[in-house]
């Protein structure tokens, strides 16, 4: 996915203000997290950096979108 994928996919969705992405990794502040990841994949030229920018981005999506499948 772009940056621009990623955006649009976390638009307008309501998000936590903190998540588990695995054990032991916690984002305290979601919405910065998405701004800043969105961010390196845009300036970051580093294919490693992007790949993990990307798992995490998709992990988030994940467990939001299971959340609000538990909800319905």
């Amino acid at each position: 996915m772009t940056p621009e994928d990623y955006e649009a996919a976390f638009h307008g969705i309501d998000l936590p203000k903190k998540m588990e992405l695995a054990t032991g990794v916690n984002v305290a502040d979601v919405p910065e997290f998405i701004k800043a990841s969105i961010y390196l994949l845009r300036t970051s030229g580093s294919t490693r950096v992007t790949e993990m920018v990307r798992f995490r981005l998709n992990r988030a999506l994940e467990i939001i979108n299971a959340s609000d499948q538990n909800n319905l």
